[in-house]
C-alpha cells in the first residue's frame, strides 16, 4: 500500500509542479473572466460526473473479489452512464450559465461534455487497475498523459487566447489516462454484460452518488453564492489561488485515498486492528499536511503575484484560508472515505446535511457584507466540522481511539501554529536583509540549519517518524 502510495504521489507530485508553469504562462495570457468562465464550467462538469460515475471506481475497489460477470455489467453501466452524462451537460449548458450569472461559459460548458462522456469509464477502468495492484504503471501512464495535456493545453492558449483554449489540458489528459487504464487492464475483465451482474454494485455506487452529490452542493454553494453576488471574475480569483494553494493538497489527497480506499474492505467488520490503524492513519497524514498548511499560508501569497503577476490581489488575500482548509480537507476526506466504506451512509447523510446548513448561512453572509471573507471562514468552518462529526461517530463505534486522536490533533496545531510563525518571522527576517545586502538574505539560513539539525537529532522520538517505522514506511 505504502508503494503504491509512493508512486502515485510521486507522479502527482511531479504534476504539480509542471502546472505551476502551465498556470503561469496561462494566466500571463488570459485574464480573470476566461478563469471565471473556466472555472464555472469545471463545477458544472464536476456536478455531472458526479451523477455519471456514480462511485463506479469506489465500487470496484471494495470488491473483494474480482468476478468477471460483475465487472462487465458495472463497464457496461459505465458507458451507458457516460453517453447520458454528455448529452445532458451539453443540452443543459445554458440554464448552468443563468444559474451561475456566467454568460461567457457556455462555450466551455459545451465542451466538457466530452469530459462528463468519457467520465465513468475512466473511473471504472482506473479504480479497477488500481484495486489489482498496478498503481506503478498507472502512475506512470497518469504523468505522460498529464504532460501531454498541458504541452497541448499551452500551444492552444497561446494559438486561441479565450476560454474554451484552458478545456484542452483536462481532456487530453483525462483521453490519454482512459487508454492507459484500459492497457493496463486484464482483458479477461474487460467488455459488455449485463447490468443486472452487477446490481448490488450499481446499488452501493448510487448510495455513493447521492453522498458525493452533497458533497457537490457544499463545495459549491457557496462559489455560486459568490459569482452571483460578487461576479464571475471573484471566482476566476478563487481559482487562481486555488492552483498554488489547494491543488498541492488536493494531489496528496488524490494519491492516498485511490490507494487506502480498497484496505477498507478489511475493516468493515471493525476490530481493535481498526481502531489501532485508523488512529495511527489520520495521525501521520495530519503531522504531513497540516504543517505544511502553515508554512505555505506564509509563502504561497509571496510567491502567487511572482509567478502569476499582478492583477491577483484577490487571490493573494485568500490563499492562506484556501491553503488551511485544503490541508483539513485532506485528513477529513480521508476518514470521510473510510465512513463510506464502511457503507455508514446515515451518518454521511446528517453531516452533510449539517455541512450544508454553513454554506446557506454563509451565502447570506456574503450577501449582506459583500465581501468574500465569509466564503473562506465557511471553507475552513466546513471541513472542520465534517471531521469532528466524523471521529465523534467513529470513536462512539470503536473505531478510532479518541484520546489518542485527540491529543495528536492538539500537538499538530501547535506545531502548525509555531510553523506559520516561524515561516513568517523567516520571511521578514530575509526581505529585511535583502534591502540591506542581497548577500545578506542567506544568514537567514542559520535558524532554518539549526531547526533542521534538531530535528534530524531527535528524529526517532517524533511521532510521525514513531508511526511510518511501525509501518514500514521508514527504516532504521
Amino acid at each position: 500500500m505504502a508503494h503504491g502510495a509512493a508512486w502515485t504521489y510521486g507522479s502527482q507530485l511531479v504534476i504539480v509542479v509542471l502546472q505551476f508553469g502551465y498556470a503561469s504562462i496561462t494566466t500571463r495570457s488570459l485574464n480573470d473572466d476566461a478563469f471565471g468562465a473556466y472555472a464555472v464550467a469545471l463545477s458544472v462538469t464536476g456536478f455531472v460526473a458526479l451523477l455519471s460515475t456514480g462511485g463506479i471506481g469506489q465500487s470496484v475497489g471494495r470488491m473483494v473479489e474480482l468476478d468477471a460477470k460483475r465487472l462487465r455489467g458495472l463497464m457496461t453501466y459505465a458507458t451507458g452512464l457516460g453517453v447520458i452524462a454528455a448529452a445532458v451537460v451539453w443540452l443543459t449548458a445554458p440554464l448552468w450559465t443563468v444559474l451561475w450569472d456566467a454568460p461567457s461559459a457556455l462555450g466551455p460548458i459545451q465542451w466538457f461534455a466530452v469530459s462528463a462522456g468519457f467520465a465513468p469509464l475512466v473511473g471504472f477502468a482506473t479504480g479497477y487497475v488500481r484495486r489489482i495492484g498496478r498503481f506503478r504503471q498507472l502512475a506512470i501512464f497518469t504523468l505522460v498523459a498529464n504532460v501531454l495535456g498541458m504541452a497541448i493545453g499551452v500551444a492552444a492558449v497561446l494559438a486561441w487566447d479565450n476560454a474554451e483554449a484552458l478545456l484542452v489540458f483536462p481532456l487530453v489528459a483525462q483521453l490519454a489516462t482512459l487508454v492507459g487504464a484500459l492497457i493496463l487492464s486484464d482483458r479477461r475483465h474487460l467488455g459488455f454484460g449485463s447490468i443486472a451482474s452487477a446490481r448490488g454494485d450499481v446499488a452501493f455506487s448510487w448510495r455513493v452518488t447521492v453522498a458525493s452529490l452533497l458533497s457537490y452542493g457544499i463545495g459549491n454553494i457557496v462559489k455560486i453564492g459568490t459569482s452571483r453576488v460578487l461576479g464571475p471574475d471573484y471566482i476566476g480569483q478563487w481559482n487562481r489561488a486555488d492552483v498554488l494553494s489547494a491543488v498541492p493538497f488536493q494531489q496528496v489527497q488524490a494519491a492516498l485515498i485511490p490507494v487506502i480506499y480498497p484496505e477498507f474492505r478489511h475493516d468493515l467488520s471493525g476490530s481493535e486492528r481498526t481502531r489501532a490503524v485508523w488512529t495511527d492513519m489520520l495521525s501521520l497524514v495530519a503531522w504531513v499536511v497540516v504543517p505544511t498548511a502553515g508554512v505555505a499560508a506564509v509563502i504561497i501569497p509571496t510567491v502567487l503575484p511572482v509567478l502569476f503577476g499582478s492583477g491577483w490581489g484577490i487571490a493573494v488575500a485568500i490563499s492562506p484560508f484556501i491553503c488551511v482548509a485544503a490541508a483539513i480537507q485532506v485528513v477529513s476526506t480521508l476518514l470521510a472515505s473510510a465512513v463510506e466504506a464502511l457503507g455508514k451512509f446515515r451518518w454521511i447523510w446528517w453531516t452533510q446535511g449539517l455541512l450544508l446548513l454553513i454554506q446557506l448561512l454563509a451565502v447570506l453572509a456574503i450577501s449582506l457584507s459583500q465581501s468574500i471573507a465569509p466564503a473562506m471562514i465557511a471553507l475552513v468552518a466546513t471541513m472542520l466540522a465534517q471531521h469532528i462529526v466524523y471521529v465523534c461517530l467513529c470513536v462512539k463505534d470503536d473505531y478510532l481511539d479518541g484520546r489518542s486522536l485527540l491529543t495528536t490533533y492538539g500537538i499538530v496545531t501547535l506545531a502548525s501554529v509555531f510553523a506559520y510563525f516561524m515561516t513568517q518571522s523567516l520571511l521578514w527576517m530575509g526581505t529585511s536583509l535583502f534591502t540591506l545586502a542581497p548577500v545578506a538574505t542567506l544568514l537567514t539560513l542559520i535558524p532554518v540549519a539549526a531547526l533542521v539539525v534538531v530535528l534530524w537529532a531527535f528524529r526517532w522520538k517524533l511521532t510521525p517518524v514513531k508511526i511510518a517505522r511501525k509501518y514500514g514506511l521508514l527504516r532504521g
